[in-house]
């Protein structure tokens, strides 16, 4: 029998069944679709593939993905949800092919399957990337200020309407993706994560073997750090597995190839995070390194917590997160968190010669020695009840009143007084 004829034939099953698991992912978000809305749009994406198989070509998926990104997109819908419902379809599809096909015919339905799905995944990151550079900004969400604490733009003030632009690029082998929000010095909310994100999808579909990020050129802020106003306050963790930097976090250290840090510039924050949770950093002597959540009396999480430890001595970790104070380039370099320190006129050159080297070595052996050494570095085993008793000192810290007062304090630009309560 045809792979589309049995996919045809297995339609309703996999559309229930996916609409199932996406019923059980949402059962805590008060604002997720309906069933009925996720049978109307899980049987509209199936239908899409079941296009995309009949016609052995991927391309059919990609312009109605086009359009269903841009309406997400014009609604707020978050990236990863959308592309969620892709992936669950893909797995749902998968397990009712498998038990109806021979082994000739389950691989190619395989191919078949990926290769639709990986089109439709493709055009909506692509879609959301180039929204969101055009200045887009799904409800009209203000631009807010980031942990830094340098002074205020024009089109920071709550009043100002902005997006976080992204962009991307291709040169050879290697993806080189931007961040290009100089009214929000690059700092990193829902809306740059997500594109982040978004581009990191994207160039995997498009096999590249290694990935650089760096700032616009002409910044001399490469991020700022945590959109402050971003964070919540009190009653709830500020650094929760949902945030969109842990989010960001974890698909930069799951990414299979290679992420190079190319770094002109000041990092902030959480901004630092995400360069430690890049496979190398490349830096020019502008560069510094400030970790900041001492100056807003935020309790930093246990899992960034060993991100740092997985790159830096614990003695420099301490100076950092206890001081504050910036880390210059010369010191990073000594210290190993730059790999390489070069002339501003290199850095350029120099970062994506050492990405192409990269990209011309096997990408299986490479994405196997990454995960491994991920896994090895970021999970450490921690005793429940220790684990417990860190948890209710960093609940009593983003509960407390200096917590607020850092916050404010920052808003406020004013020095912070803090109290111990």
């Amino acid at each position: 029998m045809e792979v589309s004829a049995v996919l045809a034939g297995a339609e309703d099953g996999v559309v229930d069944e996916a609409v199932a698991v996406l019923a059980l992912r949402d059962q805590t978000d008060h604002h997720s679709p309906t069933a009925q809305e996720r049978r109307r749009d899980m049987r509209q994406l199936f239908n899409l593939v079941l296009r995309c198989v009949r016609e052995d070509r991927a391309e059919s998926i990609i312009t109605p993905s086009e359009r269903i990104a841009a309406h997400c997109f014009a609604a707020g819908v978050d990236l990863t949800q959308l592309q969620g419902s892709f992936d669950v379809l893909a797995e749902a599809l998968w397990l009712h092919l498998a038990g109806a096909l021979a082994d000739e015919k389950r691989i190619e339905a395989l191919r078949l399957v990926n290769a639709a799905v990986g089109a439709g995944k493709d055009a909506q990151a692509r879609t959301y990337v180039a929204l969101a550079a055009r200045g887009s900004r799904p409800g009209g969400q203000p631009a807010v200020p980031a942990e830094d604490g340098g002074p205020a733009s024009a089109a920071a003030r709550p009043d100002s309407v902005a997006a976080a632009a992204v962009r991307t690029e291709v040169v050879g082998r290697v993806g080189v993706i931007t961040l290009d929000a100089p009214h929000l010095r690059n700092a990193i909310g829902a809306r740059l994560a997500g594109g982040v994100i978004a581009a990191l999808e994207s160039l995997r579909a498009r096999d590249v073997r290694a990935i650089v990020l760096r700032a616009a050129e002409g910044m001399d802020v490469w991020s700022a750090g945590h959109d402050i106003n971003e964070l919540p306050r009190g009653q709830r963790d500020p650094l929760g597995y949902d945030d969109p930097l842990e989010e960001l976090l974890r698909a930069v250290r799951v990414f299979p190839a290679p992420v190079i840090a190319m770094i002109h510039g000041t990092v902030w924050g959480g901004a630092l995070d995400l360069v430690l949770s890049c496979d190398l950093v490349v830096a020019d002597e502008t560069a510094s390194f400030a970790i900041t959540p001492a100056n807003l009396g935020l309790p930093y999480n246990v899992t960034g917590l060993l991100h740092f430890l997985g790159r830096l001595p614990v003695n420099l970790i301490k100076e950092m997160f206890f001081t504050a104070a910036p880390l210059d380039a010369r010191k990073a370099r000594d210290w190993l968190l730059v790999n390489h320190l070069v002339a501003p006129d290199q850095l350029e050159s120099f970062t994506l010669e050492l990405a192409a080297t990269m990209a011309t070595k096997s990408p299986l052996a490479i994405a196997v020695i990454k995960e491994q050494l991920r896994v090895l570095s970021d999970y450490q085993p921690v005793a429940a009840q220790v684990y417990e008793r860190v948890q209710g000192m960093r609940r009593q810290a983003y509960d407390s009143a200096d917590y607020l007062e850092g916050l404010n304090a920052f808003t406020e630009r004013r020095q912070p007084i803090f109290r111990g309560t």
